[in-house]
């Protein structure tokens, strides 16, 4: 029953990690301070880097638990799976559109200097929405826990959070002006 317990947990925390470095991603463009842009970015890192930590834990304990019959084939091949095939292809998805974001992340400093680079950062960042919205989906068509109370309030408690920094993020773009001829 640890590995079980193992895997619920880091998936559950693995979720509300990935919410945070969202919510901070989103709201850090409104942060004009400096000094407060350094520690959102450093917490929002800090989020990601410990959610990554945890999903490896997720991925580690879910196939290494008996009791459910996941191979590390599942992580090639999801389809694969005996246990909710879908909802492991959801999960699958989610892991890599994570792990490319981290890893662009990641080299964002390094590859700064180029221009081209830095012009596709964005675009490529983007991975981390996706995988996200994904893990949001895997966690609600694969968990165990996924109808009891406390799991949905913490599952639209990152669904709410996400989709407030959104709007707070949307709200402070600057507005066109159209000019008429």
């Amino acid at each position: 029953m640890t590995l079980w317990y193992l895997a619920r947990a880091a998936g559950v925390v693995t979720m509300v990690m990935f919410t945070m470095s969202a919510v901070l991603g989103m709201v850090m463009p409104r942060v004009q301070s400096a000094e407060r842009r350094f520690w959102l970015q450093y917490v929002h890192r800090s989020a990601a880097v410990t959610g990554l930590v945890l999903l490896v834990t997720h991925v580690v304990a879910v196939i290494a638990d008996s009791y459910v019959s996941i191979s590390p084939v599942v992580l090639v091949w999801p389809f694969a799976s005996g246990y909710r095939p879908f909802a492991m292809v959801v999960g699958v998805l989610a892991l890599y559109s994570l792990v490319l974001a981290s890893l662009v992340g990641a080299a964002r400093g390094r590859l700064a200097v180029s221009e081209r680079f830095t012009k596709y950062w964005r675009k490529l960042h983007i991975a981390a929405s996706v995988g996200w919205l994904l893990s949001i989906g895997h966690a609600l068509l694969a968990g165990t826990d996924r109808s009891t109370p406390w799991m949905l309030g913490i599952t639209i408690g990152c669904l709410a959070a996400v989709a407030t920094a959104g709007a707070y993020r949307l709200n402070a773009l600057p507005t066109r002006v159209w000019r008429t001829q």
